[in-house]
């Protein structure tokens, strides 16, 4: 699927991961870190959904 405009919350996750790694007490974000991870360091969508998932356990 093809979009013409960006997708709600593509800035907003950069912005989030960033704020949080400044914070001096860093605040447990493992759904913002998961999508951080796909969108800005291309990770495997599967893989990271499947550790973070593993976690629920």
């Amino acid at each position: 699927m093809e979009m013409s405009m960006v997708a709600e919350g593509y800035y907003a996750t950069k912005s989030a991961h960033l704020l949080n790694s400044k914070n001096a007490k860093k605040t447990q974000l493992p759904i913002i870190n998961a999508v951080y991870e796909i969108l800005y360091e291309n990770k495997n969508p599967k893989k990271v959904f499947k550790k973070l998932t593993d976690k629920l356990d």
